[in-house]
């Protein structure tokens, strides 16, 4: 049901039909709602999770659900491929007086270059099939396809055996 759901969700968006609200919002409540929801699987795996907070009221002008989807699909991903012990630390900073920057970065096994250019592709898995990690290969699809009808960015940084960084940059709300 769950990759159905996925499968109908990544054909709406390819298709042009999913219908976008895109309205201020406090980028605050949307972390602390992301936290509540994902701990119990940081928890779970012995994964130290870490927000960092807002210096000031920070609003973007996005889609509130689907921001938080792409931030729970990161924050679930860099929780599952991290190390037992390991940590999750997500940081917001102003990348330009228009936008602001989210970063996931875990202390997982990252990723080699050439798995790193071929992350954004459908069913990829990059080798994790036969991974005891339930997954479809959909989720950064998605996110990227989502981020990117919302007018901002997503991108990646990894370094093998260190950790992988992931980063969205969303409008700020005027």
């Amino acid at each position: 049901l769950e990759l159905v759901n996925e499968l109908l969700d990544l054909a709406t968006i390819e298709s042009g039909k999913l219908s976008l609200s895109l309205a201020p919002f406090s980028l605050a409540s949307v972390l602390l709602e992301c936290q509540a929801m994902i701990e119990p699987l940081a928890n779970q795996r012995a994964v130290g999770l870490s927000l960092s907070r807002l210096d000031a009221p920070c609003f973007v002008q996005a889609d509130r659900l689907r921001v938080k989807q792409v931030l729970i699909n990161l924050l679930s991903n860099a929780i599952k491929y991290n190390r037992t012990g390991g940590t999750v630390v997500l940081t917001c900073s102003v990348s330009t007086p228009e936008h602001i920057r989210i970063c996931v970065a875990d202390t997982g096994q990252g990723l080699a270059p050439e798995a790193v250019a071929q992350l954004f592709q459908p069913f990829n898995r990059l080798g994790q099939e036969g991974s005891a990690e339930k997954g479809t290969g959909i989720g950064l699809v998605m996110c990227k396809r989502l981020i990117e009808l919302m007018g901002g960015a997503i991108g990646v940084q990894s370094t093998l055996d260190e950790g992988t960084t992931f980063w969205i940059e969303l409008n700020l709300a005027t």
